[in-house]
């Protein structure tokens, strides 16, 4: 029986699925982080390992193709180490690329349109005609506008604001003083500059909680997000040349978990593109190395 695997390395586990050739998961296998800008030699381990945990049910001889979407693959300066492990170790046809692209792969099935993904960073990826176009994705020092990143730095940013003019706590203020400890704003330099992406994105839930609640400028934060959201989405739609209908489909925590940051993305979208289909499915990211793979194999 003929079949492919897909890998999706990320940065915390890499995730490997074999699909038979009509798109059925027959076997797959779980291991550590696969972003190779973590840690290479670790992350080469891993992708292995998943791999291996696949082919065990599986007759080696009878796979195709491997595709691996990996997070950071386009920071890689020298990718010689992992193409050299991976036909070193299996002499199976393989192509790599980031995992943005069999993200949008799964959702949209292989087909043209644009995925946008915010968790704690943040991008937008389209495809048309075989044209491939991003806009942001730029990390967190450049850009990564809509993203948990850069909802909880506008909250610390406003804590500064409020302490340099005097102003009276805000309540999303004291809401993070408490959560870190501290009893004013000049502490939180202590907490901004050791920590990382992901413990400054982990406050988005207070910011949630008090806009839930009807705090104005934790609402306002989120709307924001959906905005700079949708404006790179339609940066894609107009690099790409779409026609006026437009599929767009979403991933990451922020945009599926917070309503009011996905309703303010879909608002601005549909004010400047009406004729929008949205896609809201939770797909695993290797279903999109098994639809990329059939461009390669056929």
């Amino acid at each position: 029986m003929s079949y492919i695997i897909g890998v999706d390395g990320g940065g915390t586990k890499t995730e490997a699925a074999a699909y038979d050739l009509n798109g059925k998961k027959i076997s797959e296998g779980k291991a550590g982080y696969g972003n190779l800008l973590i840690n290479e030699k670790q992350a080469i381990i891993n992708i292995i390992d998943a791999i291996e945990q696949c082919l065990m049910s599986l007759k080696s001889e009878e796979c195709q193709y491997i595709c691996l979407g990996l997070a950071g693959y386009g920071g890689i300066k020298n990718t010689k180490g992992i193409k050299d492990a991976l036909y070193e170790k299996f002499h199976i046809p393989f192509t790599i690329v980031n995992d943005g692209m069999i993200a949008h792969a799964a959702l949209l099935q292989g087909k043209d349109g644009i995925l946008t993904i915010s968790g704690t960073g943040s991008v937008s990826i389209g495809v048309h005609n075989g044209i491939e176009k991003l806009a942001g994705g730029w990390g967190h020092i450049l850009g990564d506008e809509g993203s948990g990143y850069w909802i909880a730095m506008q909250a610390f940013m406003n804590m500064t604001k409020e302490e340099d003019e005097g102003l009276v706590y805000s309540e999303l203020t004291n809401a993070i003083l408490s959560k870190l400890g501290y009893s004013n704003a000049l502490e939180i330099k202590k907490f901004i500059y050791d920590a990382s992406k992901g413990e400054i994105a982990a406050f988005v839930p207070t910011i949630v909680q008090l806009a839930e609640a009807g705090d104005r400028f934790s609402q306002n934060i989120l709307r924001q997000a959906g905005y700079h959201l949708a404006k790179i989405t339609l940066d894609v739609y107009k690099k790409l040349n779409f026609e006026n209908r437009i599929t767009v489909a979403i991933k990451g925590s922020v945009l599926k978990n917070i309503s009011m940051v996905r309703d303010s993305f879909v608002a601005h979208l549909k004010e400047k593109q009406p004729d929008i289909t949205l896609i809201l499915d939770d797909v695993s990211s290797t279903l999109g190395c098994y639809y990329l793979s059939l461009k390669y194999i056929n």
